[in-house]
C-alpha cells in the first residue's frame, strides 16, 4: 500500500521530519510504504536482517531484548509519531531487538534502499533525519551505559 497525501501533515509532526516543508515531503512521499499490523503480532525479532525504519502512525509498539535464556527484557513502549528500526538505515546488520504490536498498529516504513534514494532526491531532509537519528542513538548509548554501570556496581 502506498502512502497517501494526508500523511504529509502527520510526518511534519514527527521528530524525524519536524521542520521539513510540504514540498520536501511531497518529493519523498512515494518512498514510504504503509502497513497495518494486528495486535500482538511480531513486527521483527532479534537477529533478523535489518532492512527498514518504521514510524508509528497509530497504536503502540513494544521493543524488547533477550536478557538471557528465553527471558525477554522490555526496553521501550512507543506510540504515534515515534520511530524504531533506525539502525537499518545506516548499516546492514541484524536486528538488535524485537518489536511487537501491543495494539493494532499502522506503520509508515522506509527501507534502506529507499532511504538512499531519499539522499539523492532530497539531501537536506535526509541529512536532518540522520542528525535526529544520531542524537537519539547517542542518548540511548548514554542511558544504557549508565544502566550498565549500575548493574556492574551492584
Amino acid at each position: 500500500m502506498t502512502i497517501s497525501i494526508d500523511n504529509i501533515e502527520f510526518l511534519q509532526k514527527t521528530a524525524l521530519f519536524r521542520g521539513s516543508s510540504k514540498e520536501e515531503l511531497e518529493l519523498i512521499l512515494g518512498l514510504f510504504q504503509e502497513r497495518r499490523i494486528k495486535a500482538n503480532s511480531t513486527i521483527f525479532t532479534e537477529n533478523m536482517p535489518a532492512e527498514s525504519l518504521s514510524i508509528i502512525k497509530n497504536g503502540t509498539v513494544r521493543i524488547t531484548m533477550m536478557a538471557g535464556e528465553s527471558q525477554e527484557q522490555g526496553l521501550l513502549l512507543l506510540g504515534p509519531g515515534e520511530f524504531f528500526g533506525e539502525l537499518a538505515l545506516v548499516q546492514e546488520s541484524k536486528r538488535l531487538v524485537t518489536a511487537r504490536a501491543e495494539t493494532p498498529v499502522d506503520l509508515l516504513i522506509l527501507t534502506r534502499k529507499d532511504f538512499h534514494a531519499m539522499i539523492d532526491l532530497e539531501p537536506r531532509t535526509a541529512a536532518r533525519m540522520l542528525m535526529i537519528i544520531s542524537k537519539l542513538l547517542a542518548m540511548r548509548v548514554k542511558t544504557y551505559s549508565e544502566r550498565l554501570k549500575e548493574l556492574l556496581v551492584s
